[in-house]
């Protein structure tokens, strides 16, 4: 009896281990600066799982599916999708996960300058400088829509209460800043319009809340009621200062947003508050992994990393990371940028032709990656489920 008491006591143990290390896959898509290519990582190893080549460097966005990014060519005018070989199958008190190699499926829109490719309701909108045109690829459909005028604009698809929508951009003139918004049913019919964002530019969803940064303010739409809002930014805010870049938290609702040149924000849409943090030097680059989004990360030119706690809205750590890069010189320059997902931060040093992975705890650096050329635009993909 007691043998066997203790054998149950190892199986019932061995099963809570097994539960509790539930297999998790993150890797990340890597684009060179100079280079007409992409790499897939695994971060977990830091094996370089697969290059693919691609028409010119470019822009990545969060795909479809969990483990799709997109990938906006500008000079070779046309939209990539890279998937990681990440998928999740719900089954309601877990999930599947499933792994598989990685792959490119090639121009699945193409136009003059693509810019702003966005996902969302099954649906990715890719948006054109060239001509103001927007492509929108569902599951099987794929439909053409233009601004009006060609703009450095975006197109943000959404389900609404009223079935399919999408948010479009648009500007007085060719070439003019965007300074407002339209709400496009299935039809292409137009059922809301805002025009007072001036300098429109970033934008980003929080709990079926969409923003866009403005010049004296961020722009929300609720999707659910098909309702605008405008905050406006806090009283003596200089006149460098606006949002131009968010990311919307899944688990809080929340945005992290830049603001100026040297400062970050956190947006609380609920109590309609921002709350500016200082940074030490410039800003380089941020991040916010949107399901772990009570830490927002930013890399200074100082070569200096900051974890910010976003509910407290001020820096909760510093390391130094890498050698300076500077602001000055333009936006042609290589300098690093990041991206951060299931609980691992990911660097690109294109001076060191590296990747490095940190733990988002401690912001240890836990494996460097060799990737050669001058490694830019990072997006990390992370999973977790059972695997039978």
């Amino acid at each position: 009896m007691r043998i066997a008491s203790i054998l149950g006591v190892a199986v019932l143990l061995a099963a809570a281990s097994s539960q509790a290390q539930t297999p998790q896959a993150n890797r990340a898509v890597v684009t060179d600066h100079a280079r007409n290519s992409v790499a897939v990582v695994d971060l977990l190893t830091g094996e370089v799982m697969q290059r693919f080549e691609t028409g010119s460097p470019g822009g990545l966005r969060r795909g479809v599916a969990r483990g799709e990014v997109s990938l906006a060519q500008g000079e070779a005018g046309r939209v990539d999708v890279v998937d990681l070989g990440i998928a999740l199958e719900d089954h309601g008190d877990h999930a599947d996960l499933k792994l598989s190699g990685p792959r490119l499926v090639a121009k699945v829109a193409e136009g003059p300058k693509p810019s702003h490719v966005l996902a969302g309701d099954g649906r990715l909108a890719s948006f054109f400088d060239g001509d103001g045109s927007v492509v929108v690829t569902g599951a099987d459909s794929i439909r053409r829509l233009n601004a009006g005028t060609a703009h450095h604009g975006l197109a943000y698809p959404f389900r609404g209460s009223a079935g399919a929508m999408l948010m479009l951009s648009h500007a007085e003139a060719n070439g003019a800043r965007p300074g407002g918004v339209v709400v496009l049913d299935a039809e292409g019919k137009q059922v809301a319009r805002r025009d007072d964002c001036p300098r429109l530019h970033g934008e980003a969803i929080s709990n079926r809340v969409i923003a866009v940064g403005c010049a004296d303010g961020v722009l929300l739409l609720d999707t659910r009621k098909g309702e605008f809002r405008k905050l406006a930014y806090p009283e003596g805010t200089a006149l460098d200062r606006m949002v131009r870049t968010l990311i919307g938290g899944s688990d809080f609702h929340l945005f992290a947003a830049d603001f100026g040149p040297d400062a970050v924000t956190v947006l609380d849409p609920d109590a309609g508050r921002f709350a500016v943090v200082e940074l030490p030097a410039r800003r380089v680059a941020y991040t916010l992994d949107p399901g772990r989004s009570q830490t927002m990360f930013v890399l200074t030119e100082d070569g200096s990393l900051h974890r910010i706690d976003t509910l407290k809205a001020e820096i909760a750590a510093t390391v130094k990371l890498v050698e300076p890069y500077s602001m000055d010189g333009g936006w042609a320059l290589a300098r690093p940028r990041l991206s951060a997902a299931g609980g691992l931060v990911a660097v690109t040093d294109p001076a060191q032709g590296r990747l490095l992975v940190l733990d988002a705890a401690t912001l240890a650096v836990q494996r460097e990656v060799a990737m050669g050329g001058a490694p830019f635009n990072v997006m990390a993909v992370a999973g977790s489920g059972e695997q039978h």
